[in-house]
């Protein structure tokens, strides 16, 4: 099964979805075929048999819900509640469910050609999950991902990515803001090239057919290898899925350091399945076993080796690269002088980062609130706010300078209201104010 179709989805739904009525039998029959389906098909019947109970105990608080992303957003907080697994997410569709998001057992021709156009015209626009490659100083190769798209989509980009690379003395990979793979070959894919033989990575075990699948690095590359040089991987709570295996994997192998924060913790892979015509759900039906633990990263993410804050990840992983590079045996002398300018420089000019509170009055009954910005990389995850007295505020770590961000509640991306300071046209205006060094 394609594992994170969800991000599938998310890429083609974009923004909030506006409240639709709902009537009493179309709210029952919903929450009865979620209930269904998830015994049919979640990854662990007996927890699936949990939910189920849970879920009708609490039959007095679905009488009140009168409009289908409501019902939504309960089923998936209640079912949550029993399985906490944060893959298990139940969607709704005003305009009905799109084919293409879901994942068919056995497709056909027209199915699997309109789910590819859809996947490609999604992707393409943001240049497969790319979000940055360069060269960094040191000859620090650096390659940061929103998510993992599939190879027949994205291989040639991603082989060119790491061709691009190949010249570099070190690898930082920067997962950060890595929301999880959308094929299960892209992993494969990329840890091919840090391997010279090929090399067990992981297994999968699906209920449907009680079967145990092995993920393995491939026997040939387009292109050269990256091999025997220093690997570093940034993490953050954002990081979640098929971009935590890929940290998982590599560091249980010893072939990588991770560097940053713990991260979110989803091991079970699925898809999207069908419940009706205006609901879907992304539902679990596996789990990862790595070979070497025999267990994975559900529930409790994937601890960094280095423990640093999230935002400061990429400088502590610079920092170490060259460090490491400088002290290598054998290096030759002018660039191991060289090597140890640039860690004074970078010890001089350390970010100095100061806290800003950032406050959005008023929403009172939002579910969820969060900012995103230039500090955060525009991450629509990375900074929730809390609800306090009549205001929702959360304090954030942000480099002196100007800052443009944006709140987004309950999905929709809002300008400051207290902040008439703006840039920008149409929706791409952004609010925008200056903060100076403490």
């Amino acid at each position: 099964m394609n594992r994170l179709v969800l991000l599938l989805s998310l890429l083609l739904i974009g923004g909030a979805v506006s409240a639709q009525p709902l009537t009493t039998a179309e709210r029952t029959q919903t929450t009865n075929a979620t209930l269904a389906l998830l015994n049919d098909r979640y990854v662990f019947p007996e927890v699936a048999k949990r939910m189920d109970t849970y879920v009708r105990s609490r039959q007095r608080t679905y009488d009140t819900i009168t409009d289908g992303q409501t019902l939504a957003r309960q089923l998936t907080s209640d079912l949550r509640t029993i399985c906490h697994d944060k893959h298990l997410t139940v969607n709704y569709f005003p305009e009905g469910v799109p084919s293409e998001q879901l994942w068919q057992k056995t497709p056909t021709e027209a199915e699997l050609t309109a789910q590819k156009a859809a996947m490609q015209k999604g992707l393409l626009r943001e240049n497969f999950g790319i979000l940055g490659l360069s060269v960094l100083k040191g000859n620090l190769g650096y390659l940061n991902f929103k998510y993992l798209a599939p190879p027949e989509i994205a291989g040639d980009s991603y082989v060119a990515a790491l061709n691009y690379l190949a010249q570099t003395d070190a690898l930082i990979i920067d997962l950060r803001q890595c929301g999880g793979a959308i094929s299960e070959h892209a992993i494969p894919l990329l840890c091919s090239y840090f391997f010279a033989e090929p090399t067990h990575l992981n297994s999968f075990y699906w209920r449907d057919g009680n079967r145990l699948v092995q993920s393995w690095t491939y026997a040939q590359v387009p292109g050269r290898r990256y091999l025997d040089k220093p690997i570093y991987i940034l993490t953050s709570r954002q990081t979640f899925s098929g971009a935590e295996e890929l940290a998982y994997d590599l560091a249980q192998l010893k072939r990588a350091t991770l560097v940053g924060d713990t991260t979110g913790g989803g091991a079970n892979p699925g898809g999207t399945l069908r419940i009706n015509d205006r609901f879907a759900a992304f539902v679990p039906v596996g789990r990862a076993i790595n070979p070497i633990t025999q267990t994975n990263w559900e529930g409790v993410g994937v601890a960094p080796d280095t423990v640093v804050p999230a935002n400061r990840a990429l400088y502590a992983a610079q920092l170490m690269a060259v460090r490491t590079l400088a002290n290598k045996p054998g290096i030759d002398p002018d660039w191991r002088a060289a090597l140890l300018g640039i860690m004074g420089e970078l010890e001089r000019t350390q970010p100095r980062y100061v806290t800003h509170s950032f406050v959005l009055k008023g929403h009172a009954n939002a579910h969820d609130v969060r900012v995103a910005g230039s500090f955060n990389d525009w991450s629509a995850q990375a900074n929730r706010l809390v609800r306090r007295g009549d205001a929702w505020v959360a304090d954030v770590e942000v480099l002196p300078g100007k800052i443009s961000y944006k709140f987004i509640v309950d999905g929709q991306w809002l300008t400051d209201p207290a902040n008439p300071r703006t840039e920008g046209d149409g929706q791409y205006t952004n609010s925008v104010f200056d903060i100076a060094e403490r």
